[in-house]
C-alpha cells in the first residue's frame, strides 16, 4: 500500500489518467446492473419448506412458478372479462397453465365482482419477471372498456415490483444525500474544494463498485437490494475516509508544511488508520456470508466491494488530486471559527473525572433503551407485500384478495408425506392418518383435506392406493390424484390444511413450529414427511436467520479482537471495542423495535438486526481507531494516561462529529425509501451513528479508559514511554 501512496503522489497526472480511464469503462456497465439483478432472496432454498416444494413440483405435476391476475368490477358480473383476460393470459410467453374459478371455486368472490386467473410457469424466475410488465399493459388495454380493475400478483410479480422500488429507492436517496453531503462537509471543512473533493470521489465509488457488481452477476446470484447497499455503505465510508486524510492534510497544511511533505505524513498517519478501517469494515461485512442466504450475501458483496473501492481511491486517487491541487485544497474558504478558548476543564473533563458513577448511568440508560428489543417481532411477510408501498401494483392486487376472497385459502399449509414404493400403500396411508391426527388436535383449524376426506368409500380408497385409479368414477379419479401420486420410486401424499387465522399471524407461525415439532414422531417409521406452503417458507428464511446470528456475532467478534490486537499490541482495547458496539446495537434495535413496533405498528423484518449489526460494527470501527490511535500517541508521548485519553478526545471530537454527521445524512435520506426493510436499516444505522458518535465515544469510552488505566495501551505502548522509538507512529488520529 505504501507504493501505490508513493507513485500516486509522484506521478499524479498519471493516477488521475488510469480512474478516469476506469470510470469511463465503468459507466456502461453500471448502466446494464439492474437488468442483471435479481429480486427475491427471502427464502431458505435448504429449508423443510423447499424440500417439501420440490416433491410436489415432481409428484404432481405442478408448475413452480404462478401469477395471480386479480379482476375486480365494482358494478358488474367480473365473470364476463374472463374469456377476454383468459386470452390475453394464454397468449403471454412462457404460460404453461391458465385455472380460473372453475377449478376452485373459492377463487370467486360471493358478490361475483372479484376474481383472479392463476397463470402457471415451468420457467425461471427472471424470464416470468421479464413477462409482467407486457402482461399488464396487455390485459389493461384489453379490458378497459368493460370498466375492470386488473392487478398481476403474486411471488414474482412481488419480487419484479421490488426490483423497481430498490433502484428507485436507490436514486431518490442519493438525490437527497448528495446535497446533505455538501451542506455537511461545506460546515466540516469551510472550503469549497475541500468539499467537493470528497462528493466526487464518492460519486466514483458508487460507479465503480456498481459496475463490479455487474460482473460478479455473472458469477453468481445478486439481489436487487445491492444497489441500494452500495449507496448505503458506499456514500458514508467514501466520504469518511477522504475526510481523514484530507482533514489531517490540511492540518499539516495549517502547520506551515510545505504542501508534498504534509501530504505524505497525512498520509502515513491518517491514511494508515484509513485502511485499518476498511479492513474492519470488510470482515464485519464477510460475516453476512455465513447464512447463505440470497439478500444477505448480495448486501455483503456490495458493502465489501464499495470499501475496498473506497480505500483502493483513498490510497491513489485521493493522494493524486491532492498533490496537484497542493494549497488549492483551501480554495473558497469560507470565514474561519474563532477559537475556543479553554480557562478550565470542561464539562466532558468534569465527567470523566468520575468514570464510575457516569460509566452506571451510562450504562442504566442504553440498558433502558435496548429494553423494548426483549419484544421484538421479527419476521419476514409472505404473505402479504406491506414491505412494498401501497400503490405498487402487485400489492393492490393482493390486498384486494384479502378484502373480497377468504384470503386463508390461497396460502395453504401441506404435509407431504412419502414412502419408497417398495413399501405397502397401507404405510403411507396410515402416515396421512396420522398427521390429520395431530392436525385435527391443533386449535382454530378451518378445513384439512386429505384422502381420507374425499368421502370415498373405504374400497374405493384400497383401489385408489393399488393405483388402480382406472376403476373409480371420474370425478373421485381426479379428487384423489390430486392428495396422491407414486412417482420416480416413491408414493407421495399430501395433506392441505387452511388455518383459521391469516398466513402471516404469530398463530400461523406457532402452527408451523407445532406441527414440525410433532409430525416426524407421529408418523410411522420409515415415512418422510414435510411441511411447505407460505408461511412455512417464512418460518424457514427467519429460523436460518436467528440460527446463525450467534455465528455472526462470534465470527465479527473474533476477527475484530485480532485485528484491533494486532493494530494497538493489547488484549483490553478489543475487549472494550466489542462491549461498547454490543451496547450501540442493542439500544438502537431497541430504539427501533419502539418507533417500528410501537408507533409504527410494523414488524421488525428478519433481516434487520444482522444488517444492522455487521454494517455498524464495521463502520463504528472507524470512530474507534481514529479516537484511540491519536489518544495512544498522546499516551507514548507524554507518560500521562489521564491527559492522553483528554488530549486525544479534544483533538478528535470535532472530526468524529463531522464523520457522524456525513453517516447520519447518508442513512436519513434513505427513510425516504418505500420498501420497508430499507426504511428500516437506514433508521437503525441512524441512531446506531447517533449514540456512537454523541455517547459512547465522548462520555463512555473516554469514562471506560480513564478507570481501565494505562494497562490499557498494553505492554508495547508502556514499554515505549521510558524508550521511545525514533519512528514515527503509524496510526494517527486524523
Amino acid at each position: 500500500m505504501n507504493a501505490v501512496v508513493r507513485f500516486s503522489i509522484a506521478r499524479p497526472k498519471a493516477v488521475i489518467a488510469v480512474w478516469l480511464v476506469i470510470v469511463a469503462i465503468c459507466v456502461p456497465l453500471m448502466i446494464e446492473l439492474t437488468g442483471a439483478l435479481k429480486a427475491g432472496g427471502f427464502d431458505n432454498p435448504r429449508g423443510d419448506a423447499a424440500k417439501g416444494q420440490t416433491v410436489l413440483e415432481h409428484s404432481f405435476d405442478e408448475t413452480p412458478e404462478t401469477l395471480q391476475v386479480v379482476l375486480t368490477k365494482p358494478d358488474g358480473d367480473v365473470t364476463t372479462a374472463l374469456p377476454e383476460a383468459t386470452q390475453v393470459a394464454k397468449a403471454t410467453p412462457h404460460v404453461a397453465t391458465v385455472q380460473d374459478h372453475t377449478f376452485d371455486p373459492k377463487w370467486l368472490s360471493s358478490d361475483k365482482h372479484t376474481t383472479f386467473l392463476q397463470l402457471g410457469f415451468r420457467v425461471d424466475k427472471s424470464t416470468i419477471q421479464g413477462e409482467i410488465k407486457d402482461l399488464r399493459a396487455r390485459l389493461t388495454g384489453a379490458l378497459r372498456d368493460d370498466n375492470v380493475q386488473v392487478h398481476v400478483t403474486g411471488a414474482q410479480a412481488l419480487d419484479f415490483d421490488l426490483s423497481a422500488q430498490s433502484e428507485e429507492d436507490a436514486a431518490t436517496a442519493e438525490l437527497i444525500a448528495f446535497p446533505l453531503l455538501i451542506i455537511v462537509l461545506l460546515l466540516v471543512f469551510r472550503s469549497v474544494a475541500a468539499m467537493l473533493l470528497p462528493v466526487v470521489l464518492a460519486g466514483v465509488a458508487l460507479v465503480v463498485a456498481s459496475a463490479i457488481g455487474y460482473l460478479i452477476t455473472y458469477l453468481t446470484d445478486m439481489s436487487t437490494l445491492f444497489t441500494n447497499a452500495v449507496s448505503i455503505i458506499g456514500l458514508a465510508v467514501a466520504v469518511d475516509y477522504s475526510l481523514f486524510i484530507i482533514k489531517r492534510y490540511r492540518d499539516e497544511l495549517a502547520e506551515g508544511e510545505v504542501y508534498e511533505p504534509a501530504l505524505r505524513t497525512a498520509m502515513r498517519t491518517a491514511g494508515h488508520a484509513v485502511v485499518f478501517s476498511g479492513l474492519a469494515v470488510v470482515v464485519a461485512l464477510l460475516a453476512l456470508f455465513i447464512p447463505q442466504i440470497m439478500v444477505f450475501s448480495s448486501m455483503a458483496i456490495a458493502g465489501i466491494v464499495v470499501t475496498l473501492v473506497a480505500l483502493a481511491m483513498s490510497m491513489s486517487l485521493l493522494p493524486a488530486a491532492l498533490r496537484l491541487m497542493g494549497k488549492r485544497i483551501n480554495w473558497l474558504s469560507l470565514k474561519p471559527r474563532a477559537p475556543k478558548e479553554h480557562t478550565g476543564p470542561g464539562l466532558m473533563s468534569k465527567l470523566h473525572a468520575k468514570p464510575v458513577a457516569l460509566l452506571l448511568i451510562l450504562i442504566a440508560a442504553f440498558g433502558a433503551l435496548a429494553f423494548p428489543m426483549s419484544d421484538i417481532r421479527l419476521q419476514a411477510p409472505v404473505a402479504s407485500a406491506t414491505i412494498l408501498p401501497e400503490e405498487a401494483d402487485s400489492r393492490q392486487g393482493i390486498e384486494k384478495l384479502q378484502s373480497a376472497l377468504e384470503f386463508r385459502n390461497l396460502f395453504p399449509l401441506q404435509v407431504v408425506v412419502s414412502t419408497p414404493s417398495t413399501e405397502a400403500p397401507s404405510k403411507l396411508l396410515d402416515g396421512v392418518r396420522a398427521v390429520s391426527d395431530v392436525v385435527g388436535a391443533q386449535p382454530d383449524i378451518d378445513k384439512v383435506t386429505d384422502v381420507r376426506s374425499l368421502g370415498l368409500p373405504a374400497e374405493a380408497v384400497d383401489l385408489a392406493i393399488d393405483g388402480k385409479f382406472d376403476q373409480l368414477p371420474p370425478e373421485a379419479k381426479e379428487g384423489f390424484e390430486q392428495l396422491w401420486r407414486v412417482d420416480d420410486g416413491k408414493r407421495v401424499s399430501r395433506t392441505i390444511i387452511v388455518p383459521g387465522y391469516d398466513p402471516d399471524s404469530d398463530a400461523a407461525h406457532d402452527l408451523v413450529h407445532t406441527l414440525r415439532e410433532k409430525l416426524p414422531s407421529a408418523v410411522p417409521a420409515g415415512v418422510t414427511v414435510h411441511l411447505t406452503g407460505a408461511t412455512a417458507h417464512g418460518v424457514d428464511f427467519d429460523e436460518v436467520l436467528i440460527d446463525t446470528f450467534p455465528a455472526i456475532l462470534g465470527a465479527v467478534a473474533l476477527i475484530t479482537i485480532a485485528l484491533l490486537a494486532r493494530a494497538f499490541r493489547s488484549w483490553l482495547l478489543p475487549l472494550l471495542a466489542l462491549a461498547l458496539n454490543a451496547m450501540v446495537v442493542a439500544a438502537s434495535l431497541g430504539i427501533l423495535t419502539m418507533v417500528s413496533q410501537n408507533w409504527l405498528d410494523q414488524r421488525i423484518d428478519s433481516t434487520t438486526p444482522a444488517l444492522v449489526f455487521a454494517i455498524m460494527f464495521g463502520l463504528s470501527m472507524d470512530y474507534m481507531v481514529i479516537m484511540i490511535s491519536r489518544m495512544r500517541e498522546r499516551f507514548i508521548a507524554s507518560g500521562d494516561h489521564t491527559q492522553a485519553v483528554t488530549g486525544g478526545l479534544r483533538d478528535t471530537a470535532g472530526l468524529v462529529n463531522g464523520a457522524a454527521l456525513i453517516m447520519v445524512a447518508v442513512f436519513a435520506s434513505f427513510l425516504v425509501a418505500k420498501i420497508s426493510v430499507v426504511q428500516q436499516l437506514g433508521l437503525g444505522l441512524a441512531i446506531a451513528v447517533i449514540l456512537d458518535a454523541v455517547v459512547i465515544r465522548l462520555l463512555v469510552m473516554p469514562a471506560a479508559l480513564n478507570l481501565i488505566g494505562p494497562r490499557i495501551w498494553g505492554r508495547a505502548a508502556q514499554t515505549a514511554v521510558t524508550t521511545p522509538s525514533p519512528e514515527p507512529e503509524k496510526v494517527d488520529a486524523h
